[in-house]
C-alpha cells in the first residue's frame, strides 16, 4: 500500500492546472436608480444612461440622509423605498464551455435577480450569501444583470439595517466539475504538535459522464507545504458528491486569542492530470471547551471571555462593506482588551469574520434576531412599537419557508473560522410569546429586564402557571428545536445557544434544554443561583450592560466563561424621538472614537497600568458628597439608565469655586490626585466600591489636574487635564499616511480642536469644512453625537465634544500620487494632511 501511494503521489508531481475555477471582482460599473414605479428596468433593451454611476458595495439608505419623512425611529430616521440596479457586461470568450454564476454576499433586502430579462429568482434574508447560475442565459455581446431591492418595508429590523447591494459581488467561472461556494469543510479532531485534520469537500459534477477524480490536499504555512493527502473518487453526474480525506500534520502551532496562527490549506480537484479546480481554506487549529464547572478553555488553557456585542453598521457610511473601517473598529476594540464579538443579531460579514481569525477575537456567531414573530419597531420613540405591520414585520413572515435552508447556509460560510466558538440561533425570542414573560414574577415586561428582581427558584409554581398559559404548545421550543437540529446538521464542533432573556420560564419551558451553552441576556443576579440549579449546563453573559456589576459578577466566577457588553461601538437606530439616531452605549461612539466607559473597562480588562480623569459638577451628577461616607449615589431616573454611563465630561473647565467630582479610573490599588502639583490625597477603593472608582470632590481652580497610579509606593501611570484656552488649533490624526487606489481602501482623520498648547476644546462647536484635490473625495463624516447634525455624505461637519472624524478614499483607481486634503473651520482655524496615493 505504502508503494502504491508513493507512486501515486510522483504521478501528481506531473499535474498541470488547466482551467481551474476563476473569481472575477463584479462591484464596479453598476448604474443605480430609486423608482417605485412598475416598470421593466430588467429588460435587456432599458435605457440606464441617466441613472447613477455607482461601485459596490453600496448603502443608498444612508446616502439619502436623515428625515423624517417615511423614516422610522428603529431605523435611525433613514429611508428605504425601492433600488434598482443594472450591470452591463461583455460576454468572454473564455466563458465558453464553463458554468457562469453569480455571487451576492449580502442584499438589505427581498431582492429579486434578472439576466437579461429573465427571472433568477427572488431571496428575502438580507444578511447571508446567495448564488445564481447565469450559464444557459448569457449570449455573445452585451449582456444586463438586473437587481430590484424592496426596501419598503424600513422598520423591519430595531436597528439600522441599510439598503441595497452592500456587500460585495462576484462572477464565478467554472468547470462542469467543481467545488462549490462554501463546499469545502476542515474539521481538527486532535491538535497539538501532531495534528489530525479531517476534510469533506463537495463536488458538483455538470458534465455528461461519471468521472474519477484526485483530491488532493495540501497544508501550507509561509509557502511552504508542510503535509499533504490525495485520493482518487468517482463523482457521480448531476448530484453533489462529499468526499472525506484524513491525515496528519506535524509542527503546528496552535491558534488563540493571544497567538492567532493561521494555515492555508490548498485543494485541488484533478481529472486527467489537470487541475480543473482549486481553492484555499484558511485555517486554524485550535481546541475549545465551555464546562459548566470550569467555563471557557482553549487548548485547555482557560480564559475569561470579555467580549462586546457588535451591529454591522459602520457609522458614516451605513453597512455598506468596507474592510478598513471594519479593521479600525475590530483594532480599536482589541486595543482596549476586548477578545471576542457577539454578531447581534445576524451574520457579519465575511471580512469582518476573517479579521477575527487574524486578530485573534473569538465569535459568538449569531442567525438571528426574530423566528415566527416579529419584535415590535417604532416610528416615534423607542418603545412605543407604533410601526404598522406592513413595514415590520420583516423575516418573521419567511421563517417557515426559508429558516432552515438560511440556517444551514449560515452555518457553511462560517465553520471553516477558528474564531467561532459558539453558534447562536437567536436573540431575547421570549419578546414574542407573551405567555413567558407572564409566567414570571420578576422579569415581566421591559422593567424587569436588567438587574432587577432577585432569581426565581420556584420550579414547579413557574411551570404550573406557564403550562396553564401556553395551554401545552410552545411554538418557541417546537422553533428552537428544529434550529439546533440544523446547526448539528452542519457543524457538531462547537456549542449552540441563545440569548436568553427570561431564564427562570425558558429553564422549565424546554428552550433551555435544546442549548447547550445558555446565553443570558442582563441577569447577572441569576448566574450563581442557577449554577446551583442547573449545575450540568454552562451558562454565559450573552448580553450585559457596559457597567461593572455587570463583570464584577463573573470575574471571579470560573464557571462563568464570560460577558459580551452591549455593545462594542454606538451603532444607528433603535432609538427616537427624532433627532435621535441611536445611543451612548458603548465603549467607542459613532466615530469609534474613545467613550468614558472604555476607559474604565481598559483598567478591569488590561494588565497594562492605566489611569484615567473624568469630570463632572456636583449638581449633575449621582455621586454626591455626604458628610458621614465622603461619597453617597444617587441613580438618575431613565429608562435606558443601566445602559448609559455615568454623565461625566473629559474637561477641567468650569466657574471658579464649582464644587466638581473628579471620578479616577485606574487598575492601580492607589491613585493620588494633584490640582497644580499640590496633592489632594492618595486613596484606595473604599468610598462605593461596587463603583470601582476613585472619588474627590474638588472646588474648581484653573490650571493642571493630576491623578497617578501607585502601587507598592511608585507611581505606575499618570493622566493629566488641563484648563484649555481659546480655539487655536486643529490636531489630525489618521489611522494611515497612504491609501491604495483599488477603489476600496479608505483613511479616517480624527480632528481635535484644541488651543494652542494641544489642550482638547470641548466646548466650542465648529462646523469643519473639508476640500480636497481631484485624487480624494470624501465619503463620510462623523462626530460621534446620537443626534442628527448634518448629512454623514458632506463636505462639511459640526464638532462634538471638540472631536470629528472624516473618511476619504482615492478619488481615481489605479493612480499614484500625492493627495491633499484640507480642513477649516466656519472661523478660520486650518490643518492639512498629505496622502500617497498607490
Amino acid at each position: 500500500m505504502k508503494v502504491i501511494k508513493i507512486l501515486f503521489l510522483i504521478q501528481l508531481a506531473f499535474i498541470f492546472n488547466a482551467t481551474a475555477s476563476k473569481v472575477i471582482d463584479f462591484n464596479f460599473g453598476w448604474k443605480f436608480a430609486l423608482d417605485e414605479s412598475k416598470k421593466e428596468f430588467y429588460s435587456i433593451n432599458f435605457d440606464d444612461t441617466k441613472w447613477n454611476d455607482i461601485r459596490l458595495p453600496h448603502d443608498w439608505s444612508i446616502d439619502l440622509g436623515y428625515t423624517q419623512e417615511n423614516t422610522a425611529g428603529s431605523n435611525a430616521y433613514l429611508p428605504g423605498g425601492i433600488g434598482w440596479y443594472r450591470k452591463t457586461f461583455n460576454y468572454s470568450n473564455e466563458w465558453k464551455g464553463k458554468k457562469v454564476f453569480i455571487y451576492f454576499e449580502g442584499v438589505y433586502n427581498n431582492y429579486t435577480v434578472w439576466i437579461n430579462g429573465n427571472c433568477l429568482g427572488f431571496y428575502p434574508n438580507g444578511y447571508l450569501w446567495n448564488e445564481y447560475e447565469l450559464t444557459s442565459y448569457l449570449k455573445e455581446g452585451k449582456n444586463v444583470i438586473t437587481v430590484n431591492v424592496n426596501r419598503k418595508e424600513y422598520a423591519d429590523a430595531r436597528w439600522y439595517a441599510g439598503a441595497g447591494i452592500y456587500r460585495n459581488v462576484k462572477l464565478i467561472i467554472r468547470n462542469d466539475i467543481y467545488i462549490p461556494s462554501h463546499g469545502i469543510f476542515v474539521t481538527t479532531p486532535k491538535v497539538g504538535a501532531t495534528s489530525e485534520i479531517n476534510v469533506n469537500t463537495e463536488i458538483e459534477n455538470k458534465s455528461a459522464q461519471i468521472e474519477e477524480v484526485t483530491i488532493q490536499h495540501q497544508l501550507i504555512d509561509n509557502g511552504k507545504v508542510i503535509a499533504e493527502e490525495s485520493n482518487r473518487y468517482l463523482a457521480l453526474r448531476n448530484i453533489r458528491n462529499t468526499f472525506n480525506d484524513h491525515f496528519i500534520a506535524d509542527e503546528i502551532k496552535l491558534w488563540s486569542n493571544t497567538s492567532p496562527k493561521m494555515y492555508k490549506l490548498l485543494t485541488k480537484v484533478i481529472i486527467k492530470n489537470k487541475i480543473i479546480d482549486e481553492k484555499i481554506t484558511n485555517i486554524g487549529f485550535r481546541d475549545i471547551k465551555f464546562d459548566a464547572d470550569k467555563g471557557f478553555l482553549i487548548n485547555g488553557k482557560s480564559v475569561k471571555i470579555k467580549g462586546v456585542n457588535l451591529h454591522q453598521d459602520l457609522g458614516c457610511v451605513g453597512v455598506a462593506t468596507n474592510n478598513s473601517l471594519i479593521y479600525r473598529r475590530l483594532n480599536k476594540l482589541r486595543e482596549m482588551g476586548c477578545n471576542a464579538v457577539r454578531t447581534a443579531h445576524h451574520p457579519h460579514s465575511e471580512a469582518l469574520m476573517n479579521m477575527c481569525d487574524t486578530m485573534g477575537l473569538f465569535v459568538m456567531d449569531e442567525f438571528i434576531d426574530e423566528w415566527t414573530v416579529h419584535k415590535g419597531k417604532w416610528i416615534t420613540k423607542r418603545g412605543n412599537d407604533d410601526a404598522p405591520d406592513s413595514i415590520s414585520i420583516g423575516y418573521a413572515r419567511y421563517f417557515d419557508k426559508y429558516a432552515e435552508n438560511d440556517t444551514k447556509k449560515f452555518i457553511k460560510r462560517d465553520r471553516n473560522h477558528p474564531s467561532v466558538i459558539l453558534w447562536s440561533i437567536g436573540n431575547e425570542i421570549e419578546w414574542t410569546f407573551p405567555y413567558y414573560w407572564a409566567a414570571s414574577k420578576n422579569n415581566q415586561g421591559f422593567g424587569g429586564l436588567i438587574h432587577t428582581g432577585d432569581p426565581e427558584k420556584n420550579k414547579t409554581e413557574i411551570k404550573k402557571r406557564f403550562d396553564e398559559l401556553s395551554k401545552g404548545k410552545d411554538p418557541l421550543v417546537e422553533s428552537a428545536t428544529k434550529l439546533t437540529t440544523w446547526v448539528k446538521d452542519m457543524d457538531i464542533t462547537r456549542p449552540v445557544t441563545s440569548g436568553v432573556v427570561i431564564p427562570s420560564v425558558s429553564r422549565v419551558s424546554g428552550y433551555t434544554d435544546v442549548l447547550d451553552v445558555v446565553g443570558y441576556n442582563y441577569k447577572d443576579k441569576y448566574y450563581e443561583t442557577d449554577h446551583s440549579m442547573y449545575p450540568h449546563q454552562c451558562i454565559i453573559g450573552s448580553e450585559n450592560v457596559g457597567q461593572f456589576y455587570e463583570w464584577n459578577a463573573v470575574a471571579d466566577k470560573e464557571y462563568i466563561p464570560g460577558i459580551f457588553v452591549w455593545t462594542g461601538v454606538d451603532y444607528l437606530g433603535e432609538n427616537g424621538p427624532w433627532p435621535l439616531r441611536g445611543g451612548h452605549y458603548s465603549f467607542f461612539d459613532f466615530s469609534v472614537l474613545k467613550t468614558p466607559r472604555d476607559h474604565f473597562f481598559e483598567c478591569l480588562w488590561k494588565d497594562s497600568p492605566k489611569t484615567y480623569i473624568v469630570t463632572t459638577p456636583e449638581n449633575e451628577s449621582e455621586f454626591k458628597t455626604d458628610t458621614n461616607r465622603g461619597f453617597r449615589y444617587e441613580e438618575r431616573k431613565a429608562p435606558l439608565r443601566r445602559w448609559e454611563w455615568y454623565k461625566t465630561y473629559d474637561k477641567w473647565k468650569y466657574s471658579k469655586g464649582e464644587n466638581i467630582i473628579v471620578q479616577v479610573y485606574s487598575n492601580s490599588p492607589q491613585v493620588e490626585l494633584l490640582l497644580n502639583g499640590k496633592s489632594l490625597g492618595i486613596k484606595t477603593i473604599t468610598e462605593l466600591p461596587e463603583h470601582n472608582i476613585f472619588l474627590w470632590s474638588v472646588p474648581f481652580t484653573e490650571g493642571k489636574l493630576t491623578a497617578r497610579g501607585i502601587r507598592n509606593g511608585k507611581i505606575e501611570s499618570e493622566y493629566e487635564l488641563y484648563t484649555y484656552g481659546k480655539a487655536q488649533k486643529l490636531k489630525l490624526l489618521p489611522d494611515k499616511k497612504a491609501i491604495k487606489s483599488d477603489g476600496y481602501d479608505t483613511a479616517t482623520i480624527e480632528v481635535y480642536v484644541t488651543d494652542r498648547k494641544g489642550n482638547l476644546v470641548t466646548d466650542d462647536v465648529k462646523d469643519i469644512k473639508i476640500s480636497t484635490d481631484n485624487n480624494t473625495i470624501v465619503i463620510g463624516v462623523d462626530n460621534g453625537s446620537t443626534v442628527v447634525t448634518g448629512n454623514n455624505k458632506a463636505n462639511v461637519v459640526k464638532t462634538y465634544n471638540g472631536k470629528c472624524i472624516i473618511t476619504l478614499q482615492a478619488a481615481v483607481r489605479d493612480i499614484k500620487c500625492k493627495s491633499k486634503v484640507k480642513i477649516r473651520t466656519n472661523d478660520g482655524i486650518s490643518s492639512s494632511f498629505t496622502f500617497d496615493i498607490n
